[in-house]
């Protein structure tokens, strides 16, 4: 009998708990659904007005970042204006050249010859297009009956079962060519039509995004337009203003760019998030870019007469059980609003090796091991709490309706 009575004590004592348990994430569960609505209701479009002028590339840059985006090495052997060649500097060979590339059935052959090659390599048929294109953007209408001659001759090949996939890869020298083609002619419409308003959408949705955590491997926002890539399994967070103070290059010397920057970050945010929206916020507020690129720069957090270097990864680093390297936040420097953050030039390092073994993880392996380890430490939670950013995000593309004579070509 005592037995019976004290089981049914503890059976009481399981049930009740069990019970509070379940009111009480019921409760935080309406919490955090009712702030997300009312966030969504009363949340204003914070949209700056002063953007920044927007970057548009000379055609000469713009063609040259199109035809080889990953070959760097080429690009400096534009030397010349792209428009203006004076035919009187060609030779007799280059004059030779010139009038075989402009026999269409010569170049045809000659590129369905390469093509047969079994070592021309995507890559190579790609640098050939790019070549190709720049001998012949002052000719589009012969370039343009070149491409439908290859792309004719594309579409009757016996490979092409499916022509729905037909031009999904850029893997042959016809496709490349489309798509410098296209770009070429798009260049004054881009410029002139559609250009700011791309530019606009872009610099706001990146504005309502930096409000909330990113993962910086998964690149999961918690505020983003796609369910997929929602960042669900969010932290606490804070936001902190620092005082940027820019150093003074040689090539930005201006004297009308302001150097003294207010910006704010999240305590969550690694340094390497935090440069980015430093570099966003100088461009924001001076209309031009900073000097130097994002790997030349390092940021020094100064307290007093102290300088402290903030680095990804240090000497203060965590490293969890499992040896993965936690990156450093702006939190785990204790970072306080109105800290003075100096913005520096690093000093090139030649010296071969990293210093630190850094491994990033399958984001879902990931996720299992931090959910085995802080089993019970965080509250409960489930992706459809947050569902109500993908919403609080859409008013960001709104900003579309400022143009209404080009909406349907900026969707």
């Amino acid at each position: 009998l005592a037995a019976v009575g004290v089981t049914r004590h503890k059976s009481k004592e399981l049930s009740r708990k069990q019970s509070q348990q379940l009111e009480l994430l019921e409760s935080e569960l309406r919490k955090e659904i009712r702030d997300g609505f009312a966030e969504l209701q009363m949340d204003k479009l914070d949209v700056v007005d002063s953007f920044g002028t927007v970057p548009f590339l000379d055609y000469k840059h713009f063609a040259l970042r199109t035809f080889f985006p990953e070959s760097g090495g080429f690009t400096h052997i534009f030397t010349e204006d792209m428009h203006n060649r004076d035919a009187s500097d060609k030779n007799e060979s280059l004059t030779a050249l010139d009038a075989l590339i402009c026999n269409k059935s010569f170049l045809v052959t000659v590129i369905h010859t390469l093509e047969k090659q079994k070592n021309f390599s995507v890559k190579d048929r790609c640098l050939f297009a790019s070549f190709l294109t720049i001998a012949l953007q002052t000719k589009l209408v012969y370039l343009t009956s070149i491409l439908e001659v290859l792309t004719r001759d594309l579409m009757e090949q016996s490979s092409n079962i499916q022509p729905k996939l037909m031009l999904r890869r850029t893997e042959s020298v016809v496709e490349k060519l489309l798509t410098n083609w296209m770009s070429v002619c798009l260049s004054g419409f881009l410029r002139e039509t559609v250009g700011e308003p791309f530019y606009l959408l872009v610099t706001t949705l990146n504005q309502k995004i930096n409000k909330g955590p990113v993962d910086v491997i998964t690149c999961k926002a918690l505020y983003t337009l796609n369910e997929d890539w929602l960042l669900w399994q969010v932290p606490e967070f804070s936001t902190v203003a620092l005082n940027v103070v820019f150093e003074k290059i040689p090539e930005n010397e201006s004297a009308d760019v302001c150097r003294n920057i207010s910006v704010n970050v999240l305590d969550c945010d690694t340094i390497g998030q935090a440069k980015e929206k430093i570099f966003q916020a100088f461009l924001s507020k001076n209309g031009s870019p900073y000097g130097l690129q994002l790997n030349e720069i390092g940021l020094e957090l100064q307290v007093g007469t102290r300088q402290k270097e903030l680095l990804d990864i240090d000497s203060s680093s965590v490293i969890l059980e499992d040896g993965i390297t936690k990156l450093n936040t702006i939190g785990h420097y204790e970072i306080s609003n109105g800290s003075t953050i100096k913005v520096f030039k690093k000093i090139a390092n030649f010296t071969s090796g990293n210093q630190y073994n850094i491994i990033l993880p399958d984001s879902e392996a990931f996720q299992d091991v931090q959910g085995k380890r802080h089993r019970g430490k965080h509250k409960f939670k489930v992706k459809e709490m947050y569902l109500t950013k993908l919403l609080s995000t859409k008013p960001s593309s709104s900003l579309l309706g400022k143009h209404p004579e080009e909406p349907s070509v900026c969707l």
